[in-house]
């Protein structure tokens, strides 16, 4: 026998907790011959003669007809097969010399080891090779030969040495008769024994296939006997292939893939464990995929991580650009993540929810959803994920964007600044705040007006921003009680003055005059268009200028200012800019002239001052030019040509004058002044070559632009007309003002005498004790309250309930907060009941599909067992019938007798019945396992009804606002619903368990009454063999028993007929007796009559005597047959004798049929 594998494969390798595991080895042709193809098998077609040596000189030829599978002289290669038996082998055509064996399966093995048992000489050649594409490519496993060097003389012979590597071995030289054969073992795992590899390596590397071919290159060279030569073929006598189901080493055990495989066969699906799954283990399992599959190793099992998804879900998949961009430390990605997460790990909250920091991330609450106020939030924006912080708008605030910023006002959502200002007067306010709904300010004493920007009557200086002071103006002295609100000055009376109109005024000089009126006024020397309406200082006669006018007569404009009619407007924007260039021009003038006086003597010549006041001079005429508001293009010619100019005299400058810092900024602001300049006059061509276009080239152009001029002029002259309209309104308004204001002098008394009765009525101490729930006794009215509105506010108590608005508040925000609180609370039990019924859910599936499974199970052990009595009772009658006949031999029965008292059944038959009646026990207390979970289908659905109740009740009590027992009632109610469900899903898990302990209960009875019944069907199936043989040897003595059963018959027959004939005589000579009377009377007749009636009765009495004898032999044969039938009843395993004397007789046919050993 050759062994071409180093290594020895171990029955089960591995422990699977430390490392690579792998499944024992068996034959994979059990079950699986018909996988098994051969390319060439003799007598398939027709019979074949096949001549092989026999002694030294002399040859046996045989015939292979293997048309017919179970022919004695069939030679098949379903005959390799190892319980088929030494004297059928497969054979293949005679002198062909390529043959192959090729094994395809339908899924991937693990190769162990294959023998070959030959019953012909050992090929001159072989090549084993594999597949493990299920056929599409080959690869070569090893080269067999007697002969290398002549067989494959270009394939290198020894140990392989890398895993492509393929070598050539030589088979062992047979030293004894070639007909005899040999042993040929091939073990993959060997093939690399000289590399350093690890025992996993080598198995994933050369261990897997679908498909193998054992290619016979050669036949073998046999030497000629006499004068003929022997037939050369293959013939194979056994051929295993050792294996298992390809597990990646994560398994070492393999299962049937359904229920319909042969126990004895080898399993393809693989028991995976490391938790991998799969037909061969080739994958993850399910929500284990935060690493990357890998086989497992000698010291490593690779075992699949579970995948972190923070409890909030149950898939994920693997994802190799994020287990490579974290340095391979995690590659799992989470799919469908739950309570409102998102993320790898679902670690994030989704968009429109935030992090609840009370649970922790696994917490099925630990995402909330935003709570902004649309109004107050930026559009499409969304809440901080980790604090829930809105993002608001810019005159909002809070962290639900639901509060106006300090100095804001009504939140609306058009506003795209969420609230308006409240524009509160910063004088007459308190710090700026106003009422977030009606906007209206919180002024500072005596200032009045949504605003605050009033003082109240009798009232002024709200500059203060303290509040306003009182007029206090002299009731006598004055017209009115009300002063001026920003001076404080009262309407005096003529004669009186002073602030309040309490002192007698001095006499002034009317106004546009000036000097004492005891002495005389002299008029102001002013241009009264230029100045207030006093003209000039009462005291001194200085001019008094509008703005705009300056001038020691306010008769010139100012810087800035352009003369028009007779008025002083503001110059074109442009002059401001050029302005504030010949400002800074000015100065640098200034510094100049400042720094020449530093120059020391003969550094300079005298020509600067005459230089710079020419400069000087040049900038003075750039002002004037563009001071002229009917600037020309000529003008603006002679500024460029002027620029230019000062520019060569501050370049000649720069090398006598050390001053280089003036010097060059200077030139900067030339630079700049040059600039605009440029600007100026690019704008000014572009204008005028626009109107030189439209004057030549489109006289209507020209003259709408005249009618536009002319349009504009005379709405003007029309505006200027109304206005005098206007100034009649005016005046007739102004006199209108000075009626009322004498109506109000006149109301003025009035209105104090109701400012002093505010002083002591309303009293509102009644009020702010209903508000407060104080015992306030000092009198508050809106002129006077002291002290505090609210010192203190009494506590809610049982007996006297609440009192007071700040009181029932108080305490309904607490009510409401206990309320909020049990609605959360209620929610988070809704959640847990919730994954109480789904967990029983899958709880009642489970059992469901094991009841289901186990009652087809039992369905099919009745079926089974019932036809193992059937065929035992009919085995029963079989034997009852063959020892019930007369024709069978006592050595028969002895026989049969024997073997029957020498058979080991498992079990007595009342073992039997008692576990059946277990068995019925059992069932009968069980429930139909339909109804247990229908009833239990009906618990869930009632769980779920309560949970659906408890979830509409929370749903009343969030929408309740203003009821609070309502709330309370509403949870109440939900609570005893929740409480409903708990319950009825404790009674549905116990009504589970119990059907699973009963069915674990039948299943612990049921197996060894299967085991049971299938040894006595394996005991009887082998005595009816025996039985078969005895029927056939005892075929004489069942014809002898027909003859004495017909015999008996026919004696039956006669005994009847004379009975009937009995029964006539008796008949005949009661009426002969009836006719003739007494006996004594008959005579001679009487005496034949008499004699005749003994004679009868003689003959009954042997009749009788007859079917008595024959009743014995029958009651005698009755118990023999019941104690055949006992015996019977024990008869089951002698099938060892039996099969020994089969084999014997088997073997010596087969040797006289087919002259081979």
């Amino acid at each position: 026998m050759l062994n071409s594998a180093l290594l020895h494969f171990p029955t089960a390798q591995g422990n699977c907790a430390r490392g690579a595991c792998y499944p024992p080895d068996r034959d994979l042709l059990v079950g699986r011959i018909h996988h098994l193809k051969a390319s060439s098998t003799c007598g398939m077609v027709q019979p074949e003669t096949y001549c092989t040596p026999y002694g030294e000189w002399q040859m046996k030829c045989c015939r292979c007809d293997s048309r017919v599978p179970q022919a004695f002289n069939s030679h098949r290669v379903g005959n390799v097969l190892s319980s088929a038996g030494h004297m059928r082998w497969w054979q293949s055509q005679n002198d062909v010399n390529k043959v192959s064996l090729q094994l395809d399966l339908d899924q991937k093995f693990q190769l162990g080891s294959i023998l070959l048992d030959f019953r012909s000489p050992l090929p001159a050649g072989m090549v084993i090779e594999r597949s493990t594409d299920f056929g599409k490519t080959w690869r070569i496993y090893q080269y067999l030969s007697t002969d290398c060097a002549t067989s494959f003389p270009r394939i290198s012979r020894g140990l392989p040495q890398s895993w492509q590597d393929v070598r050539c071995q030589d088979l062992p030289t047979q030293h004894r008769p070639p007909q005899n054969g040999g042993k040929v073992e091939f073990k993959p795992i060997g093939l690399v024994s000289g590399m350093t590899t690890s025992q996993s390596q080598r198995i994933n590397n050369l261990g897997g296939f679908t498909n193998l071919r054992v290619n016979f290159t050669q036949l073998p060279r046999l030497p000629q006997q006499g004068y003929r030569s022997p037939n050369a073929f293959y013939a194979l006598t056994e051929m295993q292939v050792q294996g298992s189901c390809f597990c990646n080493g994560h398994a070492d055990r393999c299962a049937a893939a359904s229920s319909g495989e042969p126990t004895a066969m080898v399993h393809g699906h693989c028991v995976c464990q490391h938790n991998t799954a799969g037909l061969n283990c080739e994958r993850c399992a399910p929500f284990y995929n935060d690493q990357p599959w890998r086989p497992a190793a000698d010291d490593n099992p690779n075992e699949c991580h579970r995948c972190n998804c923070n409890s909030h879900s149950s898939k994920c998949y693997f994802d190799p650009a994020v287990y490579q961009a974290n340095g391979g430390v995690s590659g799992g990605v989470c799919e469908d993540c739950q309570h409102h997460t998102t993320g790898r790990n679902c670690e994030r909250c989704k968009t429109g929810f935030f992090r609840n920091q009370r649970f922790d991330l696994g917490h099925p609450e630990a995402c909330l959803p935003c709570e902004c106020d649309p109004d107050g939030t930026v559009p499409g924006s969304n809440c901080d994920p980790l604090n829930g912080r809105c993002v608001c708008k810019d005159n909002v605030q809070g962290d639900r964007c639901h509060l106006c910023k300090p100095g804001f006002t009504q939140l609306v959502n058009s506003n795209p600044q969420g609230c308006r200002d409240c524009a509160c007067n910063i004088l007459g306010s308190r710090n700026m705040p106003c009422n977030d709904e009606t906007g209206r300010c919180f002024c500072h004493p005596n200032v009045v007006g949504d605003k605050c920007d009033t003082c109240a009557a009798n009232h002024w200086k709200i500059a203060s921003g303290r509040g306003c002071q009182p007029c206090s103006c002299d009731p006598r002295n004055s017209f009115s009680p009300q002063c001026n609100q920003f001076t404080g000055q009262c309407p005096c009376r003529e004669g009186y003055g002073g602030l309040t109109c309490s002192s007698a005024e001095a006499q002034v000089c009317p106004d546009r005059s000036y000097g004492d009126v005891r002495t005389g006024c002299r008029a102001c020397d002013c241009n009264f268009q230029g100045t207030e309406v006093m003209g000039c200082d009462k005291a001194t006669g200085r001019c008094l200028c509008r703005p705009g006018f300056t001038g020691s007569r306010c008769d010139q404009c100012k810087r800035g200012y352009c003369e028009n009619s007779r008025n002083c407007e503001a110059c074109h924007p442009c002059f401001q800019a050029y302005d504030e260039d010949f400002h800074r021009f000015d100065l640098r003038q200034a510094a100049l002239k400042n720094a020449t006086h530093r120059l020391h003597p003969g550094t300079t010549s005298s020509g600067f001052s005459t230089r710079l006041l020419e400069a000087e001079g040049e900038v003075k005429r750039i002002q004037e030019i563009l001071e002229n508001p009917l600037t020309t293009e000529q003008g603006l010619d002679q500024v460029a040509n002027t620029i230019a100019t000062i520019r060569q005299t501050i370049e000649s400058l720069k090398s006598e004058i050390p001053l280089l810092d003036e010097v060059s900024t200077l030139t900067i602001d030339m630079d700049a002044l040059e600039r605009s300049l440029l600007l100026i006059t690019t704008e000014y061509q572009k204008k005028k070559a626009q109107y030189e276009a439209s004057r030549i080239t489109d006289l209507s152009g020209a003259f709408k632009t005249v009618s536009s001029a002319y349009q504009t002029s005379s709405n003007a002259s029309m505006r200027i007309a109304g206005s005098s309209q206007l100034l009649t309104q005016s005046s007739g308004n102004r006199r209108s003002v000075e009626a009322l204001q004498g109506d109000v002098t006149d109301h003025g008394s009035a209105l104090e005498e109701l400012q002093n009765e505010m002083a002591f009525s309303p009293n509102l101490t009644p009020a702010i004790n209903k508000i407060c729930s104080g015992i306030r006794s000092e009198i508050c009215t809106p002129g006077e309250c002291t002290g505090e509105l609210c010192p203190h506010t009494s506590e809610c108590s049982p007996e006297e309930g609440c009192r007071g608005i700040f009181s029932l508040s108080d305490n309904s925000i607490k009510t409401a907060q206990k309320t909020s609180q049990e609605i959360h609370n209620l929610g988070i039990r809704l959640q847990e009941t919730t994954q109480k019924i789904k967990a029983a859910e899958i709880t009642a599936n489970q059992i469901q599909t094991n009841a289901r499974r186990l009652g087809d199970q039992m369905s099919t052990t009745r079926t089974q067992i019932e036809g193992d009595i059937q065929r035992t009772q009919q085995f029963i009658r079989q034997v009852r019938n063959f020892l019930s006949a007369p024709d069978t031999d006592a050595a028969a029965i002895q026989q049969v007798s024997d073997y029957v008292l020498s058979l080991h059944l498992p079990t007595d038959s009342a073992m039997i019945l008692r576990k059946m009646n277990e068995i019925r026990s059992l069932a009968a207390k069980l429930q139909g396992p339909g109804s247990i979970i229908a009833q239990t289908a009906g618990d869930i659905a009632k769980a779920k009804r309560l949970q659906q109740e408890a979830e509409e009740a929370r749903t009343r009590a969030n929408a309740v606002e203003g009821n609070v027992e309502e709330v309370v009632e509403n949870l109440r109610q939900a609570n005893i619903a929740l409480q409903g469900a708990e319950d009825t899903i404790r009674g549905s898990g116990y009504s589970l368990r119990l059907i699973q302990d009963r069915l674990d209960e039948i299943q612990t009875v049921l197996n060894p009454t299967l085991r049971s019944v299938q040894d006595i069907t394996d005991q009887v199936d082998s005595f009816t063999q025996r039985l078969n043989q005895l029927r056939r040897k005892a075929g004489q003595n069942q014809l002898w028993a027909t003859d004495a059963q017909q015999s008996a018959r026919e004696a039956s027959e006669q005994a009847r007929s004379t009975q009937q004939g009995f029964e006539k005589v008796k008949e005949k000579y009661a009426e002969l007796k009836k006719q003739a009377g007494q006996g004594s009377n008959l005579g001679a007749q009487g005496a034949r009559i008499t004699s005749a009636h003994r004679e009868a009765n003689t003959l009954f009495e042997e009749a009788w005597s007859m079917m008595a004898r024959m009743g014995a032999i029958e009651k005698e044969i009755q118990e023999s047959n019941n104690v055949i039938i006992l015996e019977s009843v024990k008869l089951a395993g002698l099938e060892k004798k039996v099969e020994t004397i089969r084999d014997h007789i088997s073997r010596r046919a087969d040797y006289f049929a087919t002259c081979a050993d």
